[in-house]
């Protein structure tokens, strides 16, 4: 852990955290600054949850604004999880998010600046002296002392010889050996696992396309499945990806049983009916802009998702069964090849309300499209809207160094953890995101206008399959 401050903060806050990143390090505190930071945009995750990692402080600053950003709430949960040192600071009236409760936070927004810096560092920083104790005299050893040294160790190996070998020659010992057993009648056993785990040198990808595809569709909701076969695919990616996140990494084989998936993301239509059949509570946002029958329900959170997909007899899919799903087993970098299209997705286009909206390019959407609406940019296995639109909730908790620890049959992500696994990308966001195995997370109670889901099953228990 390297000895200095990760500053996190709102971008509406930018000139307050200028002055006080440059008066602490006037002072002496090593800071890390994304503003101070070098390198292109595209690269700024990566260098920015790099730092944040490897800091000793994590200076939050809080505002209105900054409780609003999910940058700002990632960013601060990560740093809890991993331990750091949080430095909250106030500067403007705001409320200390109940994620720190016993934190001691510095109020900016009143009182002299300088003031508030000193109690600051002598808070956080300033280690107290500790009263030195006087040496005591040492005196050399005397002849007879050294001696006495050298003596005492050679008499209690000597002791310890002269004991292990009575007990040896008085031990009563037998003569007779004890019989060999032979089991008669061993039949091979046969083995249904694998007797060795692929790795991505030694994958081979076989097409997954099913001719024809196989769906079915639920009884509860009327919502179209996919079939995906069971096998191997590739999962992560590799270390020469210039946009990868070490999230991401490392590339490896996955095994998947067989399962079932839906076409397209669960639509407000579909999760009315969850509503008004007493089963789910409504969306937490009430936009006209998002309220379309056929556009994804979003404003859900975790907890929401999981109860309309129980109710419509299915599950969440795992973080693995989503990327199977929505890239094949090759490893490509989209759902439809490895180059990027902006015409085959929904993304943070020409039309898009952030400043890194992508100018050259019109989707046709503001904001959520009709789900279904890009058929061109649909999944090796048919599975539609895997890259872009909304993120999607998945089964599994977060955890950067999850891959590394993944196992090779059927992964379901750690036992527990503070945020749950999104995948997908959305309208909200450019073309980084949106490549398949970007990994993403977000606090389970959470309901944004550009998180959405799509439910998954194991197994068909009733009707077949078309």
């Amino acid at each position: 852990m390297a000895d200095y401050t990760f500053i996190c903060y709102a971008h509406e806050n930018t000139s307050f955290v200028k002055k006080l990143a440059a008066e602490l390090q006037r002072r002496g505190v090593e800071i890390w600054l994304d503003q101070w930071a070098a390198g292109d945009s595209a690269s700024w995750d990566g260098r920015g949850q790099k730092a944040l990692l490897e800091c000793s402080h994590f200076l939050l600053v809080l505002s209105p604004a900054a409780l609003n950003s999910w940058v700002v709430r990632d960013q601060t949960l990560e740093a809890i999880s991993q331990g750091k040192t949080i430095i909250p600071v106030i500067c403007q009236p705001c409320q200390l998010p109940s994620m720190l409760p016993a934190a001691r936070a510095i109020d900016f927004s009143h009182g002299p600046f300088r003031q508030r810096v000193d109690q600051l560092l002598a808070d956080f920083y300033v280690i107290p002296d500790r009263p030195s104790q006087p040496l005591e005299r040492m005196t050399p050893p005397t002849t007879n002392a050294r001696l006495s040294a050298w003596l005492w160790p050679g008499v209690v190996t000597l002791s310890l010889l002269v004991l292990s070998a009575v007990i040896f020659f008085r031990w009563p010992r037998t003569t007779a050996e004890a019989p060999v057993v032979i089991p008669a009648n061993v039949e091979p056993v046969s083995l249904a696992e694998p007797v060795y785990v692929p790795t991505v040198d030694t994958f081979q990808a076989v097409d997954p396309q099913s001719t024809p595809i196989k769906t079915f569709r639920r009884s509860q909701d009327g919502n179209e499945m996919i079939f995906i076969p069971a096998g191997d695919f590739l999962m992560g990616s590799a270390g020469t990806d210039p946009d990868a996140d070490a999230d991401e990494q490392p590339r490896h084989v996955v095994y998947l049983d067989e399962f079932w998936i839906d076409q397209v993301e669960v639509s407000n239509h579909n999760y009315r009916q969850c509503v008004e059949a007493g089963a789910c509570s409504p969306p937490q946002l009430g936009s006209g802009l998002f309220s379309g029958e056929d556009l994804p329900v979003v404003g859900v959170n975790w907890e929401q998702a999981a109860g309309y997909c129980a109710w419509a007899g299915a599950r969440l899919p795992t973080e693995a069964e989503w990327e199977k799903a929505a890239r094949g087993v090759d490893g490509r970098l989209f759902p439809w090849g490895d180059e990027f299209d902006g015409a085959l997705l929904n993304y943070c286009d020409a039309n898009c309300v952030a400043d890194w909206r992508d100018f050259d390019t019109d989707d046709g959407y503001r904001y959520t499209a009709p789900v279904g609406s890009y058929p061109a940019g649909a999944s090796p296995y048919g599975v539609l809207d895997m890259s872009g639109n909304v993120w999607e909730w998945t089964a599994d908790w977060y955890a950067a160094d999850a891959y590394a620890r993944s196992i090779y049959k059927n992964p379901i992500g750690p036992e527990t953890g503070l945020q749950r696994v999104i995948r997908g990308g959305s309208w909200f966001y450019p073309r980084q995101s949106l490549r398949v195995a970007r990994r993403h997370k977000d606090v389970p109670n959470s309901g944004y206008d550009n998180i959405g889901f799509r439910c998954a099953v194991s197994s068909l228990h009733t009707g077949s399959p078309e």
